[in-house]
């Protein structure tokens, strides 16, 4: 019979069987990277050189930014009738023209964070897709190894794309400009090719929703989930200044070309290098400890860079180090996604983009605060509201989670490795 309509159990074996490279699979998330890159990085620069304020851009990144945290509502989407593969290709070129939009309208900000956030939406949708392949073609014994390439496409790329933007705003007609960065956006949907097939969605759009809602109660009855989502809802470990360090270069005196080139060859290379270390990090130290951890790294370092004086290298010391322990964070929390989703899930992109959400929910929260802080008392107020939250809500974690996890029982609660 044809492969796409081997059983699931069987079509397990098949694909992992085809040694599909971990790395493909990660670099398959390189679309969501450049967009996201777009957003936390160019989008800053751009503006500010137009004399947009801070708190303006912190508004329209967080919206931008937002449907990270509710696009998972949608992802039923991807679960139905069409293949995966098949979704992957179309969000992505969805993202790619929303993106090449809103590089036409600079010029109206309106017309432009709307198109922008059409193009993180389509790239949320791709991401579910091509994550609900990941646990069918990659065994569980490489789900640390894929979170690590993942956010190297997700992160490490975002600042090289960002560098590429900024310069191709200063030398490319707008219209070349838009072109070439919808065509990077979707160029890297060709490793899709590389899946292995896999078996294509049978249910509709209503049997998907219940479906979701039953698979989500099925697993919010075990207690390694719920403190799961605990500690990805909470801002202890969101790294929302990374949306509004490139806006900031000019109060540590910084030319635009340092921040760009802070912002991009060098967020691209501290955020892989973190992204790859958490690998065998994650195999040696619980994964909880990683996380909470790198959020108490980056909160340090913003009371470090909230401190006078104010300057270059200040500001490329604690933009670096604070984007290396992004980088450590961000693949400890995706293997955590990946082990709750599991394999021969019917709604493997649905979970996958709920646990991505929950995660981005305070990131999108905290680049608003955090513009507003600006608003008020500059960038001490910033750097130090940011901070300051972290470290309150770190500290209410710590001295709560052995209580919570004593009510769920230690049989339920996260396993060691996490």
């Amino acid at each position: 019979m044809p492969l796409d309509e081997v059983p699931v159990a069987a079509l397990e074996n098949v694909a992992h069987s085809q040694n599909l490279p971990v790395w493909a699979v990660g670099m398959a998330n390189l679309p969501t990277g450049f967009v996201y890159g777009f957003i936390s990085t160019a989008l800053g620069i751009l503006l500010s050189a137009r004399g947009v304020p801070v708190g303006k851009i912190a508004t329209i990144s967080s919206l931008a930014f937002s449907p990270t945290a509710w696009g998972c509502f949608l992802a039923p989407v991807v679960d139905v009738r069409f293949s995966r593969r098949a979704y992957g290709f179309s969000f992505a070129a969805i993202a790619a023209i929303a993106l090449a939009v809103a590089v036409l309208s600079l010029g109206n900000l309106t017309r432009f964070a709307a198109a922008l956030t059409v193009s993180t939406l389509a790239v949320v949708l791709y991401g579910a897709a091509v994550a609900g392949m990941a646990p069918d073609v990659i065994s569980s014994d490489k789900y640390d190894a894929v979170g690590g390439w993942w956010n190297v496409a997700n992160l490490g790329a975002a600042g090289l794309f960002a560098s590429f933007t900024v310069v191709a705003a200063r030398t490319l007609p707008a219209g070349v400009m838009a072109a070439a960065l919808g065509l990077l956006v979707f160029a890297p949907t060709l490793l899709l090719l590389r899946f292995p097939r896999v078996a294509r969605p049978e249910g509709t759009l209503r049997a998907n929703f219940g479906a979701m809602l039953a698979s989500t109660r099925r697993v919010l009855r075990e207690g390694r989930v719920w403190v799961g989502l605990l500690l990805f809802l909470l801002p202890e470990s969101c790294f929302a200044l990374t949306n509004l360090f490139s806006s900031v270069g000019g109060n540590f005196r910084a030319s635009e070309r340092s921040v760009t080139a802070l912002n991009g060859a060098g967020v691209a290379v501290a955020c892989s290098l973190g992204c790859l270390l958490a690998i065998p990090l994650c195999r040696r130290l619980r994964r909880r400890s990683v996380y909470l951890a790198t959020g108490a790294g980056a909160a340090l370092i913003a009371v470090l860079m909230g401190l006078p004086p104010h300057t270059l290298p200040i500001y490329a010391f604690g933009l670096l180090a604070y984007n290396f322990c992004q980088g450590l964070n961000y693949t400890a929390f995706t293997a955590l996604a990946l082990e709750i989703t599991g394999t021969r899930n019917a709604v493997a992109g649905t979970m996958m983009a709920i646990l991505m959400a929950s995660g981005n929910v305070p990131i999108t929260l905290m680049t608003f605060v955090d513009g507003r802080a600006y608003d008020a008392h500059g960038l001490p107020g910033m750097m130090f509201a940011d901070a300051g939250v972290s470290l309150v809500t770190l500290a209410l974690l710590l001295a709560t989670l052995p209580v919570i996890e004593k009510a769920l029982g230690r049989a339920r609660a996260l396993p060691a490795r996490l």
